[in-house]
């Protein structure tokens, strides 16, 4: 299997925000000879940005290792192994000849959050409110805000 070029897509991504840059300019100048083009301009640019949204979480995804490198590859960021250029970051699809690997939401399952880091409570005893007689085990009425 081909290997994923990080510059290559990065680069693709920037190539789609000039586009839609390129097209807000031109309606912006008066530069669009067609009016009906001029409407559908901003249609147009949202659906360049969220494409772009898009492949930016995915991309995300794959670097925080939560997704298959392979479900990038695309003949604009294929790459040979033995052809990259040093410079760059390439991305190798999964090995799926080995051991498994946990899916994420399996992952998340067995892994407690703790709080965040400066957010303890100094005193343990400030975390849970004393109980009040006649109300032991009760629950405290609900204040309207989801959980």
């Amino acid at each position: 299997m081909e290997d994923i070029s990080l510059s290559a897509e990065l680069g693709e991504i920037r190539y789609a925000i000039e586009g839609a840059h390129w097209i807000a300019d031109s309606v912006a100048m008066g530069a669009v000879p067609d009016p009906e083009r001029t409407h559908s301009a901003p249609v147009i640019i949202s659906a360049i940005l969220l494409l772009v949204e898009t492949r930016l979480h995915q991309l995300g995804r794959v670097l925080r290792g939560e997704e298959n490198p392979a479900h990038l590859l695309t003949p604009h960021n294929a790459t040979a192994g033995e052809h990259a250029n040093r410079e760059d970051v390439v991305l190798r699809a999964w090995d799926w000849s080995g051991a498994s690997r946990p899916s994420p939401s399996e992952k998340k399952e067995t892994e407690q959050p703790g709080p965040a880091a400066g957010t303890e409570s100094p005193d343990p005893l400030e975390e849970s409110p004393p109980a009040q007689s006649g109300t032991q085990g009760a629950q405290p009425p609900p204040t309207g805000e989801p959980d």
